[in-house]
C-alpha cells in the first residue's frame, strides 16, 4: 500500500515538472486562441477569396485606369481590406504553428517569430495603405 503512495507522488512531481518545462512554450501558452482564430480565418477567406479571385478574373482584361476605378468604390476596396488582413493574420497563425513544430531552440524561436509578424504586418500596413490611397485618392 505504501508503495501505491510513493508512485503516485512521483507520477505527480513527474507531471508538476514536464508543465514547468512546457508552460511558456507551444499551446500551452495561448493554443486555443491560436486554433479558433485559425478557424476563423480560413472561414473568411472562403468566400473573400472567392471574391478576390472572381475578380481578378474579370479585371484581368482590363486596363489600369478601370482596376483603379473598381478599387475606388467602397465595397471592393472593403472586402479588398478585409481579405488582405484575414490572408495575414492566417499566414501569421499557420507559420507560428510550424515553428513551434520545427524550432528547438528559445532564442531562434522567437527571431523567427519576430521575422513572421514583422514581415506579415509590413505587408499588410503596405497593402492596406495602397488600396486606401486608391480608395481615397478619387
Amino acid at each position: 500500500m505504501a508503495n501505491t503512495r510513493s508512485l503516485a507522488n512521483e507520477t505527480a512531481l513527474r507531471d508538476e515538472d514536464v508543465l514547468r518545462r512546457v508552460r511558456h512554450l507551444g499551446s500551452a501558452r495561448k493554443g486555443l486562441w491560436e486554433w479558433r482564430l485559425q478557424r476563423q480565418t480560413a472561414l473568411a477567406l472562403i468566400p473573400l477569396g472567392l471574391y478576390f479571385v472572381s475578380s481578378m478574373l474579370r479585371l484581368a482584361v482590363a486596363d489600369q485606369l478601370t482596376a483603379a476605378q473598381w478599387l475606388s468604390s467602397p465595397v471592393p476596396a472593403l472586402l479588398t481590406i478585409l481579405f488582405v488582413t484575414a490572408l495575414f493574420a492566417h499566414a501569421v497563425v499557420g507559420l507560428r504553428s510550424v515553428l513551434v513544430d520545427y524550432v528547438r531552440t528559445r532564442a531562434r524561436l522567437e527571431a523567427a517569430e519576430l521575422l513572421v509578424r514583422g514581415a506579415a504586418i509590413l505587408l499588410a500596413v503596405a497593402a492596406v495603405l495602397a488600396v486606401l490611397k486608391l480608395f481615397l485618392g478619387r
